[in-house]
């Protein structure tokens, strides 16, 4: 998934600087070939929960891989695979050695948890060579929390891991009334649009009990919930909006988020944690402002009042009354969501992102050449 949805276009890119081998937790050995890339793909099994024995054993491959296969440079991304990954480079002593933070689970843990995970993250960045980060925000949290030194951080642009392709995501009424009449959903209804990973961390459950306020007086209303449910929050989501359940719509995982971006008129993100806002941006450049979580990640994909609006995480009644404002005043939607579109566009377009790792591994790479 994250080779799919975040870096398939800097692999793109990055063949003509180098041979790219990807290591991925996959079966699919022609995954990237049926995407038209012809780079090798290889299964390493690196899972996401605490598994001692499956990591030791994916730490020993990713070793051997390094040692048998001498890259000059590894970059991880994710924060299990990036510990591993980074681990068996440093141990392999591989030259440039980069890894990505794209958000911190150990935000919203305390406690024990919170130490160990923070400090797993710690170790990570003290065996890369270079980290990216993939908003300002995040690498300022980063280095007040001592886990990144500011000299070590670096922020491609103005953010985000990969940009977005906005001959992809663009405004398309077409797709606006075909997945409206497909959904069973009135043209002139106003949908309200969550689609990432259902999580507590995404604020799900937030998002079910300010829309069952605002729904119950605006039968106009719809929320669509689409993406896949991790954590099998959905039941939970629907005890809270049993009232209203006439207006909720649900969709598992899609692999065209942009048709569903396409046909809403509002995108919500009430996380309590985000490296950055992808999805965010990708729904901006689809002409749809968005209602987020004022917290560090998503303040770099949203100017609020501008290109959508904030509110404070966690604060059920703060995001109803937002939601009730822009429902009782939907004249401002057309503006905000042309603005969202000329923001993606001129800070966050992938190709901008693209050519800035490409120079990014050009500098990198010739510094240990030369």
């Amino acid at each position: 998934m994250s080779v799919v949805s975040f870096i398939l276009p800097h692999i793109r890119a990055l063949k003509a600087v180098a041979p790219v081998q990807v290591l991925a937790n996959t079966s699919d050995s022609t995954l990237l070939k049926r995407l038209g890339v012809d780079s090798v793909i290889q299964s390493i099994p690196v899972v996401r929960p605490i598994a001692p024995w499956m990591d030791l054993k994916a730490l020993c491959i990713l070793y051997f891989c390094f040692t048998r296969g001498r890259p000059l440079a590894v970059h991880t991304i994710t924060p299990k695979a990036g510990f591993l990954g980074m681990a068996a480079a440093w141990m392999a002593r591989v030259p440039v050695r980069v890894h990505s933070f794209t958000g911190q689970v150990w935000v919203t843990r305390h406690g024990l948890v919170r130490w160990l995970l923070k400090s797993v993250d710690k170790l990570t960045a003290a065996m890369a060579t270079d980290v990216l980060v993939d908003s300002p925000s995040q690498l300022a949290f980063l280095v007040g929390q001592g886990v990144v030194s500011a000299s070590r951080g670096t922020v491609l642009g103005a953010g985000s891991i990969c940009g977005v392709n906005t001959q992809r995501f663009r405004p398309d009424k077409i797709a606006r009334q075909a997945v409206r009449k497909k959904l069973g959903t009135p043209t002139g209804a106003f949908v309200c649009l969550y689609l990432g990973r259902l999580n507590y961390d995404k604020g799900v459950l937030d998002l079910a009990r300010a829309f069952a306020k605002v729904a119950s007086s605006n039968a106009n209303a719809e929320l669509w919930v689409v993406g896949p449910d991790e954590a099998n929050l959905f039941g939970k989501m629907q005890v809270l909006l049993q009232n209203v359940k006439s207006q909720v719509k649900r969709v598992d995982f899609t692999p065209e988020p942009e048709r569903f971006m396409q046909a809403a008129d509002l995108f919500c993100m009430p996380s309590y944690r985000e490296g950055f806002g992808s999805s965010v941006i990708e729904a901006a450049a689809c002409g749809v402002p968005a209602l987020v979580s004022d917290i560090y990640g998503l303040t770099d994909a949203v100017v609020d009042g501008k290109t959508g609006w904030m509110h404070e995480a966690g604060n059920v009644q703060e995001l109803a009354r937002r939601m009730e404002d822009i429902l009782a005043n939907p004249s401002g939607l057309e503006s905000k969501g042309q603005a969202a579109q000329s923001y993606a566009a001129k800070f966050f377009a992938e190709e901008l992102i693209t050519n800035l790792m490409v120079e990014f591994y050009n500098r990198l790479l010739n510094e240990k050449t030369a």
